[in-house]
């Protein structure tokens, strides 16, 4: 416990929103509903099971099969890179980063790999990804929802994205090594069958929980139980400061937007497409694409730019989609040395890239739309 504590307040990105987050109560314009729950309870369970997954090996068991693959660093990235892509549009954006990004540090134990640009390019892709399908992030769910759109009409939209974003994966994977990968001799793994069969079970009743099936809390319990099951320390591993963080993030993201000023300003600004969709992608670096779909929705009736606007803008800040933070996370609980704020240099520099990329490309969208 004391450890665990002390994890938590040695955590200088759960310190500095937790300060701003008590400003924000203090200034009296929070409420209780800026919380998303289900957001919170869903990345707990998630984060419970991939660190039962760390513990039984099973992640570096993965990294050891894509490495057998693979001949050559540029096949390891591409596959990765896939991985993040389609993962996402099945399993969320957030799922994707919790997942793969271990998985990338297990492999770079035994194959050394550029790190930093394949984890940014992963959050970039899995981002990319999600916006493809309904289930593949909060805000397409929202949208969806919000707007009454058939799945027809939903694809409309976003395949013409999605189709683009797997094209500039494969030519940005040209850009990697094509340095040979020394095949290496794998470990037998062996897993109880118990384990396995409880596992599988739970990760599905999670799966099920983050893509809003069944109950959240029925995941969370199911990761509980599990970990207690299998092996108690996951109590210990769980990374509770980045839920915290999050909790943080949700207070400051729904002060400022009861912010008159800003507010006022938003009505102005959502009088065309074009503005719509600027306003979309800016309101995203501030305050996250999540909660600018449900702020900005109800200021338009027009999807199209609304929705362009959104899944752009999740590229960009560290805190323009959630799974950029997560990713953050990741690379700081995985690394030994101190590269993180090179890694968050280069990781903001190729997001923007990306997005003054995706946003002409978004500009021509809105011409198609």
């Amino acid at each position: 416990m004391a450890t665990t504590l002390k994890r938590i307040f040695s955590d200088k990105t759960f310190l500095f929103t937790f300060v701003l987050a008590l400003l924000s109560l203090i200034f009296g314009m929070v409420r209780t509903s800026d919380i998303d729950l289900k957001t919170i309870l869903a990345l707990l369970s998630l984060i419970i099971l991939i660190s039962i997954f760390e513990i039984l090996g099973i992640l570096k068991y993965f990294a050891a099969f894509i490495i057998d693959k693979c001949q050559n660093l540029r096949q390891v990235a591409l596959v990765v890179l896939l991985l993040s892509f389609f993962g996402s549009m099945f399993f969320t954006n957030d799922v994707a980063i919790l997942t793969l990004v271990p998985i990338v540090f297990n492999i770079n134990r035994k194959v050394k790999l550029p790190k930093i640009g394949l984890i940014s390019l992963m959050t970039i892709y899995a981002n990319l990804g999600s916006a493809i399908t309904p289930i593949g992030n909060p805000q397409n769910l929202y949208l969806v929802s919000y707007y009454h759109l058939k799945i027809l009409e939903f694809f409309k939209l976003s395949l013409p994205l999605g189709l683009v974003s797997l094209l500039t994966l494969f030519l940005c994977a040209l850009l990697f090594s094509k340095k040979t990968v020394k095949q290496l001799e794998n470990k037998v793994f062996s897993i109880k069958k118990r384990d396995l069969y409880l596992l599988g079970f739970t990760t599905l009743i999670v799966l099920l929980g983050v893509l809003a099936l069944i109950p959240v809390w029925i995941s969370l319990i199911a990761s509980l139980v599990c970990a207690y099951l299998i092996e108690k320390k996951v109590y210990q591993e769980v990374d509770y400061g980045i839920i915290l963080t999050f909790i943080n993030f949700f207070i400051i993201v729904g002060a400022l937007g009861r912010i008159p000023l800003i507010h006022d300003w938003l009505h102005q600004l959502m009088n065309n497409d074009l503005s719509i969709f600027f306003t979309s992608i800016l309101s995203s670096q501030i305050i996250s694409n999540v909660p600018a779909a449900v702020l900005l929705s109800k200021f338009t009736g027009q999807l199209s730019p609304l929705y362009l606007g959104v899944t752009i803008g999740g590229l960009g800040t560290l805190v323009a989609s959630l799974a950029n933070l997560l990713a953050l996370r990741q690379y700081q609980l995985n690394v030994k040395d101190q590269s993180t704020l090179k890694f968050f240099g280069f990781f903001t520099l190729l997001n923007f890239l990306y997005l003054l990329v995706f946003i002409g490309i978004g500009i021509l969208f809105l011409r198609y739309y």
